[in-house]
């Protein structure tokens, strides 16, 4: 039997530990799979979104059972499970964006009843990444973990402003009409982004919700860079230009202490 030459053992080390790095992302890739809207799904569904044969689904997936991350259930369907609970309750706890900005969304929620959102950006989504719910029965609904486009909305714009002209250019090329007022044009967009760096804010008038007014401030990143930002959103009958006018003074100096709390400047 011919021994290994050392060429041959860093091969294989190698390969071993690319196998085990992509058995990692992997795994982590069907924790991603659930979503607010879809938080039990099937084998077959796991596979289907991983785009993976289900035998080779079925082996990790029972490995997540094993280690408590996925729960089954008597019907066959998989949901997270009780050590991700878990573990979400203490990034929850240490996580220092929300313990800063929280006490300022409430703060605003308290004094207008509308609904507060800190967002983050996402690959191409924006993300809400904490939620303050309005005082009031009628009410923008959001949930924290829900996705929305980049190219729709007060939140999105906001973070396109200060964007890579890459990134720029593709959500603008998706952009669709959702509302009569959504901007889906080109140059109109790329206007309106304009807009926004010069007056650091972005307002938006239904592009993404018939009857919502939202806007949204930026939280600054070294080198201008933004990838979190600071929402407010209401009815637009009750959310009016004056009441805008008034709050967004308050909203920015809050942004800049969240930001200089976060050591971003």
């Amino acid at each position: 039997m011919r021994a290994q030459t050392a060429d041959e053992k860093t091969t294989a080390t190698g390969a071993a530990e690319e196998k085990a790095v992509r058995s990692v992302e992997r795994a982590f890739s069907i924790l991603m799979c659930f979503t607010l809207d879809e938080d039990e799904l099937t084998l077959m569904d796991i596979a289907r979104k991983m785009h993976l044969p289900t035998t080779t689904v079925s082996r990790m997936v029972n490995t997540l059972v094993g280690l408590g991350f996925l729960e089954k259930s008597p019907g066959k369907t998989y949901s997270l499970g009780a050590n991700l609970y878990y573990l979400g309750a203490v990034a929850r706890n240490h996580f220092k964006l929300q313990k800063i900005a929280y006490p300022y969304m409430k703060q605003v929620r308290d004094t207008t009843k509308e609904a507060v959102s800190l967002y983050v950006l996402d690959g191409d989504a924006r993300v809400c990444y904490e939620h303050v719910e309005s005082l009031l029965s009628m009410r923008c609904v959001v949930r924290v973990g829900d996705r929305f486009p980049l190219w729709a909305g007060a939140a999105g714009k906001c973070i396109l402003a200060y964007a890579e002209s890459e990134l720029v250019e593709r959500e603008i090329a998706k952009a669709k009409p959702i509302t009569s007022s959504t901007i889906v044009s080109r140059d109109a967009f790329l206007s309106d982004l304009e807009t926004v760096r010069k007056k650091g804010h972005a307002i938006s008038y239904g592009e993404r919700e018939e009857g919502i007014t939202s806007i949204a401030v930026p939280i600054f990143h070294p080198k201008n860079k933004v990838t979190i930002v600071f929402s407010v959103a209401g009815p637009s009958v009750r959310f009016t230009d004056d009441v805008v006018e008034e709050l967004l003074p308050v909203v920015k100096k809050m942004t800049e202490e969240i930001s200089k709390s976060l050591s971003y400047r």
